[in-house]
């Protein structure tokens, strides 16, 4: 009788634990899934940051360069004297050779312009049509003339390079006077964009869809792998619910729930680019991966969960050190900000204690009048352009960061005649850059030998000062901290 008490009593003990671990389980398998929702939000959000700044990049050039060309004098000129050169070649010539130009520099599918006056489109290879408002592939010209929009963004097919689906950047051009000229840009094939799109998708395990809704209406209605409509983004996705689309260029997140599988949606609104931006993450492998865990045996779900919560503290550490990094780096030139310099600064300062090291902080000559004139895309474009070479000039050399609006500051482990060197030559790669630009890039620059007995605050109140002095003195010079002293 004792022994079935003790057997009675074991098997109460144990069904109890069984009991209360199953309903812990259970209970924690339902916090884990609220907890891998949010933590896929994460991921979703960091993603959706990673692919737009690509994405984004990748389109701001082509943009610039249309307008590039659409400000063109030669180009205005040309169309001006169109109607009267019928016939000349050489004239013909000399627009098909400049076309041709900016399509093997910038290795884009196609470089067109139309003519308002005479309806003629021209590309990089010659003469391609006369365009006609009754022919379907022309209305996105009539559509984005209509539009009164200084550019555009939009998906056709491209009739000089064998109907293949293309990204056109459409931009106005304007004589003096404000009188259309006709339509400049350049075409970048969908294939390659969607290309780059899908290495984001396998490194993320999402999938990625764009729904160009601010271009000129085409003739194209179809979808691509990537560039969708409306209509075709629920097929695609494989649920009946209306899918909200989010018209803020801040990113907005629905869940939805397809069979057994549930769906992380991110959808968010480009206003420059007139796109949506999609991002879908499906969360049901996570999900059946656990379960059929829990079915197979204790042992191996409770490895399991020990596991997946190893993972996800490892993303999440991870998550929070990309998270520091990029809250400390300047996203446009990617240098240090200026909190991160006041920390790199008295490293520095203590590493290289034993050795003379000077401070250097510059500006972008007239950067106010650049982006009055081009446009701020186009002074970002200068920003970044001068912070990439400042990174490489100073590889090996020091430090650098982006200190706020046009002015970079840094650290060199070279004496002061050294750095004057470097910072002459960084000043003359910059005037070089000018034949991809049509303004020229010059900066004012201060420098001072750093002093460790003073603090960050007073040297940079020296070479602030050193700066000043060149600016005051015509600008495009360097200045030590003493105001007479100017190379």
């Amino acid at each position: 009788m004792k022994k079935h008490i003790l057997l009675i009593s074991n098997l109460i003990i144990i069904i109890s634990i069984v009991a209360g671990f199953v309903s812990i389980v259970n209970r924690d398998t339902r916090t884990y899934q609220n907890l891998v929702e949010e933590h896929l939000e994460k991921i979703v959000r960091l993603a959706d940051t990673d692919i737009s700044k690509h994405i984004e990049n990748s389109m701001t050039k082509p943009v610039m360069v249309s307008k590039t060309m659409a400000n063109d004098e030669f180009l205005k000129g040309w169309f001006l004297q169109e109607e009267g050169s019928i016939g000349d070649n050489t004239y013909f010539k000399q627009l098909y050779n400049y076309l041709k130009t900016y399509q093997e520099k910038y290795n884009y599918t196609t470089v067109f312009c139309i003519s308002a006056k005479t309806g003629n489109y021209y590309y990089q290879d010659g003469f391609n049509k006369k365009i006609s408002d009754s022919d379907e592939h022309d209305i996105w010209y009539y559509n984005f003339i209509k539009s009164g929009r200084e550019y555009d963004l939009e998906v056709d097919t491209n009739e000089a390079n064998n109907d293949n689906i293309t990204v056109f950047v459409n931009f106005r051009m304007e004589d003096d006077n404000g009188n259309l000229l006709g339509v400049i840009g350049v075409g970048l094939q969908v294939s390659s964009i969607e290309k780059t799109i899908r290495l984001y998708e396998n490194d993320y395990d999402m999938s990625v869809y764009i729904i160009n809704v601010g271009g000129a209406k085409t003739s194209f209605s179809g979808n691509t792998d990537i560039f969708v409509g409306e209509n075709e983004l629920a097929k695609r996705i494989g649920i009946k619910e209306d899918i909200v689309l989010n018209n803020s260029d801040k990113p907005k997140i629905q869940w939805f729930t397809s069979g057994n599988e549930r769906k992380c949606l991110i959808t968010k609104y480009d206003d420059t680019l007139g796109w949506y931006l999609v991002l879908e993450k499906d969360t049901n492998s996570i999900s059946s991966m656990f379960q059929e865990s829990m079915k197979d045996n204790v042992i191996f779900m409770l490895i399991s969960l020990v596991a997946c919560i190893m993972v996800t503290t490892i993303v999440f550490i991870n998550y929070n050190k990309r998270m520091v990094v990029m809250e400390n780096t300047d996203e446009l030139t990617g240098l240090s900000n200026r909190k991160l310099f006041y920390k790199q600064y008295l490293s520095f300062i203590r590493n290289h204690r034993e050795r003379k090291k000077t401070l250097f902080m510059f500006d972008i000559d007239y950067f106010k009048d650049i982006n009055d004139t081009y446009g701020h895309v186009f002074g970002n474009a200068i920003l970044s352009m001068v912070g990439e070479e400042l990174k490489k000039v100073l590889n090996g050399y020091g430090i650098a960061a982006r200190w706020g609006g046009d002015e970079f500051i840094g650290v060199l482990d070279l004496k002061l005649e050294e750095s004057q060197q470097i910072l002459s030559q960084f000043m003359n790669i910059l005037k070089l850059n000018e034949n991809d630009s049509c303004c020229n890039v010059t900066i004012s620059v201060g420098i001072t030998e750093i002093n460790g007995k003073l603090s960050i605050e007073e040297m940079v109140k020296k070479v602030d000062e050193a700066l000043y002095c060149s600016k005051e003195g015509g600008r495009n010079q360097i200045t030590v901290c003493r105001r007479d002293e100017k190379l």
